[in-house]
């Protein structure tokens, strides 16, 4: 039974390879451009053979890779002697090691992007990160000790942290990244305070009254209800709001600003409107648009 289950687990890592390295291996070792790394087949037997990816040529010693006892070590580490490593026996498979090529101190450019839809340590922190050279992720918040999060199926990350929502921000979050392909692996760190970040979820809104003045004219009056991830009590995180409308005889949108509250009145003749909001005291990044509401 442990024999099927070290075949089928080589001959899923043998598929991986052969397409793109969308998970991480199990086990994997690192090393830097140039250098040298020894890996060791953690076994009972003597007479080890070593074989890369799934070729099942042995792998003969080389100016590139030495053979002692259990060990291999590769010198000179290129991007072309990285993959999957496995040691056999006269009895099958014993162990493996997934070679990498540590590419952390090559690679500066890197993308990731975090929002929180509020202060609070209820809502967890929503990350994005692409690359077009790696192709498997995992994130993890380094300053709360969490635990390695892999992407959703949307291809975000969600992280829970332990920010207290009513006291001073004291501490910036840390996020830990590392990534892989087929051949390669970085790592990053990525820091910043949580009230940078914040974005609040797009408001709702409703049309409570609408008054005519003249023929032209309308006062309208609207209540924005906050998102239902803002913390409360809401006159404690005030929300300033955004509103924009379409006027009605040319299809002209305007925009204002306003911090009187939930309840708001619109001078004009409108045919549509919609809002978005941002915090008021710490000035956070603008919520997406909410739904355009039709004024009739």
């Amino acid at each position: 039974m442990a024999g099927l289950m070290k075949f089928t687990l080589l001959f899923c890592l043998s598929i991986v390879r052969m397409a793109a390295l969308n998970i991480f291996p199990e086990k994997f070792k690192l090393a830097e451009r140039s250098k040298s790394v020894t890996l060791t087949c953690r076994t009972d037997k003597d007479n080890i053979k070593w074989r890369l990816d799934d070729s099942i040529q042995p792998i003969s010693e080389t100016e590139f890779e030495k053979l002692n006892g259990r060990d291999l070590t590769v010198i000179n580490l290129q991007e072309d002697l990285t993959g999957n490593y496995t040691c056999w026996s006269d009895t099958g498979l014993e162990d493996y090691t997934y070679l990498l090529l540590d590419k952390s101190k090559e690679v500066t450019a890197f993308n990731i992007n975090c929002t929180a839809e509020t202060f609070s340590c209820s809502q967890k922190i929503k990350c994005a990160w692409t690359s077009e050279e790696f192709t498997a992720f995992r994130l993890r918040n380094t300053r709360d000790d969490g635990d390695w999060v892999s992407q959703s199926v949307d291809g975000d990350f969600f992280l829970p942290h332990s920010t207290n929502s009513y006291s001073e921000e004291s501490e910036r979050l840390l996020i830990t990244g590392e990534a892989v392909s087929t051949c390669c692996y970085m790592k990053t760190d990525y820091s910043f305070y949580l009230r940078d970040v914040v974005k609040p979820a797009d408001p709702g809104i409703s049309i409570c009254s609408i008054e005519n003045e003249g023929s032209d004219e309308q006062i309208i009056e609207i209540e924005v209800k906050p998102p239902s991830t803002w913390p409360q009590p809401h006159s404690f995180f005030p929300l300033k709001h955004e509103i924009e409308y379409e006027i009605r005889h040319n299809g002209e949108l305007k925009t204002e600003e306003r911090e009187e509250g939930s309840k708001i009145k619109v001078k004009g003749s409108i045919t549509k409107l919609r809002v978005r909001c941002r915090d008021l005291l710490l000035l956070s990044q603008w919520s997406e648009w909410s739904k355009w509401k039709n004024v009739n």
